[in-house]
């Protein structure tokens, strides 16, 4: 986020650092309205962190120099004075765009995010989102920006604090008032410590965990600290004359060829983001040079009236961009976006001359006691608002389970039924918001699906009872494989079975590596290609089990060979490979086709955007790609103890893939069958399912 400007009390304003925010929020705003033009514009933030620690680090040790002590709470309110006023009355009206324009299938999650941001944790909340698994491929809520605001204001918090204490022992030590000398060199020596050791945890973390390390406080603290470091060295180590121009202008484009050269795929912000940090450091060190060839325009007026209402910019443009394409009906083009951006940068000024520079200045907030009231009272309001908009959505329905020769669920598909329409003559039930919980707040059968970062086995019993269950059956896979959870418990207790579960997040049940061309992190392959083995090995020694039944999101994967093994092709060989083995133990393997793929966007929420629900279905070529490796490894392999179970004509008919059949909403997500339609399915699956017998005792393998 931009750094607030200088505390009153600044020596020396510095108008090149304004052009500097002016570049930093416009590199954000752009990348975030054509990230495919600018794809590492993010790097505007690391520019922004390394000007706050600049900016506030000087402050702080002036004042400390001066008295050789801090006036913690003081700051504390300072910057509650410049900050919360615009953050707070940002958030407010969000929830007010959530409620005119976001379909309500979304609130829960801005709501979640709002609070998060209102009391500065939500970088704490898009780290636990970043390895949620049922968090990946949610829309952005309106909040999702304050992520930064909410680092800065614990580095706010946190460094006063650890100023103090440093003054504190070097006082106590020499037992008398300390020169401003040693007071600087001893921040210099705390900063020097905490930088070198952010610097060296961002570099690890973002190799080992990159999605939680981009939001994590402590990978970013060195970018502070390198900007105060040059805070405090500026007055003796300022560049000027013409290596100072050439050091600046370096400087400016390392920043913007690190915004240009970066995407979403650079490892950041670990080492790569040396490139932005130093380049901000050069500016700050070189900025002032007052030579011809320095790069003035900084100062030039148009640069530093963005720089003057940056912090209100980087607030405001984030949730216009979220809410636009649900106000205007349709993805922004070019000119919608032109049209964002004017709106941010009118807003922006009226809010800093008519909210922030009023409350910053003015009388009312400057006890030190009202300011620090006062912010906690308008926090709290937020996340009032934030829980009454919560509590506006509809409660949780009742769904019973259909009958297959009725047009409720899939039996609208089926021609023997007659049905007047595909997708249901009434409303959902449950409604598109009912759905869409089943993603966090109401999972189905918690607990029983191992996570992207484990390996270990993690096994629930659905369905009857061990001591009554006349067949035991194993249901693994993906997480594909735990949306059919519901269905095959609800089978398990009509068919007296006994079902237990192996699921792995993203990890199909192959001998095959599975490949996400998008996954930053390595160590998710070789996790799951570990969860496959251990599986492989507790399948064949579990001598109570009769059958196996597979499930994967296969479409979404690549494969190839593993080095121990030669496959012709991995996609298909990988999983009749696994079940061989499963065959030679003497087990039974059903295999479930592929559930269609969707548009990729979440269907509830598409659901709740758009009255006619075939504005969410996609034609059968969509949603059955030529290519369907499980399904097409249980045509390769039916007839040998295989067989396969496809239910595509419950979800396709020769046109369309319906997000929505029978007045039963399909997906709770974008490829995940919802509680309700999986249940649905079970007496379809029951029909299909081909008759298998006991396993012989004889026929379980030793297991090597």
């Amino acid at each position: 986020m931009p750094p607030a400007p200088a505390p009153h009390g600044e020596s020396e304003f510095r108008a090149e650092v304004q052009g500097l925010r002016a570049v930093a929020v416009l590199l954000v705003v752009l990348y975030h309205l054509a990230p495919a033009r600018l794809s590492g514009g993010y790097v505007g933030v690391d520019v922004f962190f390394v000007i706050s620690g600049y900016l506030i680090t000087r402050h702080l040790a002036q004042e400390a120099e001066v008295s050789s002590g801090l006036r913690v709470v003081r700051f504390w309110a300072r910057r509650v004075r410049r900050l919360l006023p615009a953050a707070l009355l940002v958030l407010l009206v969000s929830l007010v765009l959530v409620w005119a324009w976001i379909p309500q299938t979304e609130w829960p999650t801005n709501v979640r995010q709002v609070v998060a941001s209102a009391l500065y944790v939500q970088n704490w909340v898009l780290m636990l989102d970043a390895v949620d698994y049922s968090a990946l491929g949610e829309s952005a809520s309106v909040a999702q920006h304050y992520w930064s605001l909410s680092v800065e204001e614990q580095f706010y918090f946190v460094w006063p604090v650890a100023i103090a204490v440093v003054l504190a022992v070097i006082t106590r030590r020499h037992r008398r008032v300390v020169s401003a000398e040693r007071v600087r060199q001893s921040l210099v020596v705390l900063l020097a410590a905490v930088g070198a050791a952010s610097l060296a945890w961002s570099v690890v973390a973002t190799a080992t965990d990159p999605g939680a390390a981009y939001f994590q406080t402590f990978t970013r603290m060195w970018e502070f600290a390198a900007g105060g470091l040059v805070g405090l060295l500026w007055q003796r180590r300022r560049l000027t004359g013409h290596g100072g121009a050439a050091v600046a202008w370096a400087g400016l484009v390392a920043i913007v060829l690190a915004g240009v050269l970066y995407d979403d795929t650079t490892p950041f912000p670990g080492w790569l983001a040396i490139v932005p940090v130093a380049g901000t450091v050069a500016v700050l060190l070189a900025g002032h040079a007052r030579t011809r060839t320095a790069p003035h325009w900084l100062t030039w007026r148009p640069a530093t009236f963005v720089g003057d209402i940056s912090y209100a910019v980087y607030l405001w443009h984030w949730p216009l961009i979220v809410v636009a394409p649900f106000a205007l009906g349709h993805e922004p083009d070019r000119y919608d976006k032109i049209g964002v951006l004017g709106l941010s940068l009118l807003l922006a000024w009226c809010s800093t001359r008519f909210v922030e520079d009023p409350l910053r200045g003015g009388a009312f907030l400057r006890p030190v006691p009202r300011a620090l009231v006062a912010g906690a009272v308008a926090m709290a309001v937020v996340v009032a608002a934030a829980a009454g908009l919560r509590s506006a959505l509809p409660a949780e329905q009742d769904f019973a389970l259909p009958s297959p020769s009725s047009c409720t669920g899939p039996g609208a598909l089926d021609p023997a039924n007659h049905c007047d329409s595909v997708v249901g003559e009434g409303p959902a039930r449950p409604g598109p918001v009912q759905v869409a919980r089943q993603n966090r707040e109401e999972v189905a059968y918690p607990g029983c699906q191992a996570s992207f970062a484990s390996s270990e086995l993690v096994s629930c019993d659905l369905g009857a009872d061990a001591g009554s269950a006349r067949r035991e059956v194993a249901l693994v896979g993906d997480s594909h494989a735990g949306a059919w959870f519901p269905a095959f418990d609800e089978i398990g207790r009509r068919e007296g079975w006994q079902v237990r579960t192996y699921a792995k997040t993203s990890c199909p049940a192959t001998l095959a590596l599975r490949v996400l061309p998008a996954e930053k992190d390595p160590d998710y392959q070789r996790d799951c290609a570990d969860w496959v083995r251990k599986l492989d090995r507790a399948v064949r020694a579990d001598t109570s089990l009769d059958a196996v039944v597979v499930a994967s999101y296969s479409t979404a994967y690549d494969f190839v060979p593993p080095d121990d093994m030669t496959m012709t092709d991995p996609a298909t060989d990988g999983f009749v490979a696994l079940w061989q083995r499963w065959r030679d133990a003497g087990l039974e393997v059903i295999v479930l086709a592929d559930v269609p793929r969707t548009n990729g966007d979440y269907v509830p929420t598409c659901l709740a955007e758009h009255r006619d629900p075939m504005r969410c279905a996609v034609p059968r070529t969509v949603g059955l790609p030529a290519q369907r490796p499980i399904t097409d490894a249980g045509g390769k392999a039916e007839g040998r103890g295989v067989a396969l179970v496809d239910l595509t004509d419950r979800f396709c008919d020769g046109r369309w893939c319906y997000p929505q059949v029978g007045s039963v909403i399909v997906y709770r997500d974008y490829s995940h069958l919802s509680r309700e339609y999986a249940r649905s399915l079970a007496p379809e699956i029951i029909r299909r399912l081909p008759s298998f017998p006991r396993r012989a005792s004889a026929g379980a393998a030793p297991v090597p």
